[in-house]
This record gives C-alpha cells, sequence and structure tokens, in this order.
C-alpha cells in the first residue's frame, strides 16, 4: 500500500522552477538510493475560482511516494535526525522554500 508525503508551498522571490526542482530530485534521488522513496512529483497549482478557499495559499505541491508507511515514518526519521549526507541535499531544497508557506501531510492507499 503506498504513502505519499505531500507538501504544499511557495517558492523564494527570484528562485525559478527549474532551480527548485533540480533541488528536489536531488534530495528525492538521495532518498530513493538510501532506500526510503520510490519517485516523486512536483506539481503547480492552478486555482478554480470558488473552490480551494479553506486551503492554505501555495502555488506548488510536491508528493514524494513510499512503498508503504512504515517507509514513510522511516525516511521521516532519517531525514529529522538532521545527519549527514541528507542534512546537506535537504537544506539547499528547503533554502529555496519561502519559510512558513509550507505545508505537509501524509496519505496512503486505502
Amino acid at each position: 500500500m503506498a504513502a505519499f508525503l505531500h507538501g504544499l508551498f511557495n517558492l523564494n522571490d527570484g528562485v525559478s522552477e527549474q532551480q527548485f526542482e533540480a533541488a528536489l530530485k536531488n534530495f528525492v534521488a538521495h532518498l530513493v538510493a538510501a532506500g526510503f522513496a520510490r519517485g516523486c512529483r512536483l506539481m503547480r497549482r492552478k486555482p478554480l475560482e470558488g473552490f480551494g478557499a479553506p486551503l492554505p495559499a501555495f502555488s506548488y505541491h510536491a508528493a514524494i511516494e513510499f512503498a508503504d508507511l512504515e517507509r514513510e515514518q522511516a525516511c521521516y526519521d532519517y531525514v529529522a535526525a538532521d545527519a549527514e549526507p541528507v542534512r546537506t541535499v535537504h537544506r539547499a531544497m528547503n533554502t529555496l522554500v519561502k519559510k512558513g508557506s509550507s505545508h505537509f501531510f501524509v496519505a496512503s492507499d486505502v
């Protein structure tokens, strides 16, 4: 049963989509190589008038896929430990995101 870590966020002023996408792919490639993640997607939000009012303001949505909730939790613990080598790739990506704009949630297949 697959699990996904979803992130809703905005980029810092002056950061291009290509710049962020490269940093995200580098981060996720590290997680894949470490045996945690399967891959990811980066999507741009297209607001629909009259819908999504309760959602926070965001421009981008990233989803990182895991085999199951156990692998997602193990990955969360790994990143939260903030040790090398993941610290460098995680911070390189996070410095491109506008502070205070990120919202995360985990979802899994039913």
